[in-house]
């Protein structure tokens, strides 16, 4: 089924437009009251269990599995364990690779809607802009392309849309980044970081929260989180969350619209045994959507520095995008210590995007000379995933160890077809001036129709072996069988490619000795294996890229657990290296890029971060990145990514006088990026700088009532000017101006 261009599925169940998403909402919180009311008239439970800040998210000894893990409740930055590099419940100490965690506290304080915006906070992450709905995320200067939710993983089948980057936070507890190679988790996957996506769970006790949010940028935002018992007896949980969100940009002539949906139920079907049942759902709309940035140059050589909000699409220019996922967990804690669970999840990503921006020809100095690439591309992708593992304890040599043993299945089908104008005027007749005004064309038949269907099959097991009190050695890995298929037509002709890798074999070797009850050293290794679907100068796909990737470091605990820091280095090493030429593939669509492939690549480098609570009242995140790569002959690589990197996000909460009051800041800090582009006039390609840069955030919020806060923020305080990317499509894009925002929240 095609993805709808416009219309969202609220509107089909609901009339009335925004009004209608707020009638629904005050319906639903009605319910929910009603809810928590009755339950209350039939249990004893105390009063400050109703807000937030103390909720019980334990129900069964199933849930004990993953209660160390939540951050809802802490109001913490950092957490006190991690399942995502192992699916073990391992404290960050004992984890034998890099890991943050971004709070529910931290997302809240600096109002981090999408996970964009997250990964911009992120020791060790940058995010790349291509167009306004697409934006790359980078770890260690790779693009990060493994994505997990709850923990379970998805299939990768590259589109044009990058959703992930999209999604809204609001559903989620928190979001874990585990950087370097993941080959315990996904099997495939390049060295730059693995993202989890970890929901929010259902609580015993009723409990939820409204608010609003103005920005400057004429937005505004709404949420809605309700949770609690729907028995008697608390054997069954439920939670329903929803946000709507509306605005414009920086960018002239640009507005989104995006609605967000999730709800979930638990129940305990035996002391032991927990089902988990939910869906999300965000339908994202957006009008103005550029395809490319800007030009860098004019046509007579000189650069063009052009200003910020100018904006090279047409107004009806549309990257309508709807994502849904449907999950089922069964959960079973036995009594000799051994945990397992099966998962199942059905993913469906669409999007309609009907394009027209300023892709073509060459900026004159008076505004004339460029002119619109645009098109129509639709996509609709399928994906089922299914995952079975357990884990527990055994004996060994007379000491206890943990073992981990688990498949999982993957299918993905994906179905896309692009189209061309029909008499269409694309010649913009200033640019400079241009108010995107121009009539939306017809769309003639098809000329590219693909069907691509991916499947992938992995065992995989991991032993953490406990040789003595301080030495812990984690070893194992998956065995991967990967094949795609892709059929149809595109402007070359018949489409017919299959490709696949059978008994792929990614090992994982980790070792961890506690130097002390507080600080231990550390150790890692995985191999690298990444099917590529880029695509070189002569129209072939890149074969997979495959190599090693080591880290090693020091991991501490201070003030009992509560802050915990790293500090680590790593070596990649990579064969098969995708670097962009920056170039369209020749004979191919304005949209193609090709990439050249690059043995023998290198990548070293150290991190600095820390996480958790300085000082009573006082949370930091703070990190610092340093990382190149180089090609055999030592010319760099991927020089879009920054070498140096600085990453800090700090929260005070105030007592005495001033209690109620919390303030905080947010800095981002990287070095000098460059790209090799075609300058007119010249006749080799020109190195585009963008020099270092700093961005500032600050957040202030005020608790007037234990259940009422009213809170400001803003970003990019200096309103620095910065070219968020470049040399794709041989321009460059802007990042956002400074933004202005009030919230207001209330909890029950």
């Amino acid at each position: 089924m095609h993805a709808k261009p416009r219309a969202s599925l609220l509107h089909f169940i609901v009339t009335g437009g925004t009004m209608s998403y707020f009638r629904f909402s005050v319906l639903t919180t009605s319910l929910m009251l009603a809810a928590g009311a009755a339950y209350s008239e039939t249990t004893t439970s105390n009063s400050d269990a109703h807000t937030l800040g103390n909720i019980d998210v334990t129900a069964s000894s199933v849930d004990e599995h993953d209660a160390s893990m939540t951050t809802e409740s802490t109001e913490r930055y950092g957490t006190t364990a991690t399942d995502t590099a192992t699916r073990m419940v391992l404290s960050p100490r004992e984890t034998p690779q890099s890991v943050s965690v971004i709070t529910r506290q931290q997302m809240d304080d600096f109002n981090l809607d999408s996970v964009a915006e997250v990964m911009q906070r992120t020791p060790g992450v940058t995010v790349k802009t291509q167009d306004t709905e697409r934006q790359q995320l980078f770890a260690r200067g790779f693009e990060i392309t493994n994505f997990l939710y709850d923990g379970m993983p998805s299939t990768r089948i590259d589109t044009l849309g990058k959703q992930a980057a999209l999604s809204d936070t609001f559903i989620y507890d928190r979001i874990e980044v585990l950087r370097g190679a993941s080959g315990l988790l996904n099997g495939i996957g390049n060295p730059s970081a693995t993202v989890n996506l970890v929901r929010k769970k259902p609580t015993r006790d009723f409990t939820g929260q409204v608010g609003a949010e103005l920005n400057s940028w004429d937005g505004y935002r709404g949420e809605f989180d309700a949770s609690g018992s729907l028995s008697k007896n608390g054997r069954v949980r439920g939670r329903f969350v929803s946000a709507y969100e509306q605005g414009e940009s920086f960018l002239d002539h640009y507005e989104n619209e995006k609605q967000v949906f999730y709800g979930v139920i638990e129940a305990d079907l035996f002391d032991n045994t927990l089902l988990t049942v939910g869906m999300d759902y965000m339908d994202y709309d957006p009008m103005g959507s550029t395809w490319g940035g800007i030009p860098l140059f004019y046509s007579d050589g000189g650069l063009a520095d052009l200003d910020r909000d100018l904006n090279p699409a047409t107004d009806w220019s549309s990257w309508a995008q709807d994502s849904q996922t449907v999950f089922v967990n069964l959960e079973h804690q036995f009594e000799n210590g051994w945990y397992s669970k099966f998962a199942y999840t059905n993913q469906q990503n669409n999007y309609d995007a009907q394009l027209a921006s300023a892709g073509g020809g060459q900026l004159n100095r008076d505004g004339s000379g460029k002119t619109l690439w645009s098109g129509r591309f639709v996509e609709d992708k399928t994906q089922d995933t299914f995952d079975l593992y357990a884990n527990g304890p055994f004996a060994l040599f007379g000491r206890q160890h943990e073992l981990v043993v688990g498949a999982s299945y993957s299918d993905a089908e994906r179905d896309y077809t692009g189209q061309s104008p029909v008499n269409f005027n694309n010649v913009i007749p200033d640019l400079l001036s241009w108010d995107g005004d121009i009539p939306k064309p017809v769309w003639a038949a098809p000329n590219t129709v693909e069907e691509q269907h991916t499947k992938q099959t992995s065992l995989y097991a991991t032993a953490r072996f406990k040789p003595t009190d301080r030495l812990a050695v984690i070893a194992g890995g998956q065995v991967v069988d990967w094949e795609t298929d892709t059929q149809g037509v595109n402007w070359q002709g018949p489409l017919d490619e299959q490709y696949q890798e059978n008994g792929e074999v990614v090992p994982y070797l980790g070792l961890v000795y506690d130097l002390t009850d507080h600080h231990s050293v550390y150790a890692s290794y995985t191999s690298i294996f990444q099917p590529q679907t880029v695509r070189d100068t002569n129209n072939q796909i890149l074969d997979p890229e495959e190599g090693n990737s080591y880290e090693a470091g020091l991991k501490s605990e201070f003030n009992e657990g509560r802050l915990n820091t790293t500090v680590a280095v790593f070596r990649i090493n990579q064969d098969n290296l995708a670097e962009s030429t920056g170039q369209p593939i020749p004979g191919g669509p304005p949209n193609s890029v090709a990439y050249q492939a690059v043995d023998g690549a290198e990548t070293n480098g150290f991190e600095l971060e820390a996480a958790g609570e300085i000082l009573p009242d006082w949370q930091v995140q703070a990190g610092y990145t340093y990382r190149i790569t180089e090609d055999p002959d030592g010319d760099e690589l991927n020089t879009t990514s920054p070498e140096d990197m600085i990453r800090l996000s700090t929260q005070y909460r105030f007592r005495g006088d001033l209690n109620g009051l919390t303030i905080g800041t947010a800095v981002s800090w990287q070095n000098k990026t460059y790209a090799f582009v075609t300058r007119p006039g010249a006749s080799a390609d020109y190195k585009f700088v963008q020099e270092s840069y700093t961005l500032v955030d600050l957040m202030a919020r005020y608790q007037v009532t234990p259940a009422l806060s009213v809170g400001a923020n803003v970003s990019n305080l200096t309103d620095e000017k910065y070219y968020n990317n470049l040399g794709f499509y041989n321009g460059g894009y802007y990042g956002d101006a400074r933004k202005y925002s009030l919230k207001m929240d209330y909890r029950f």
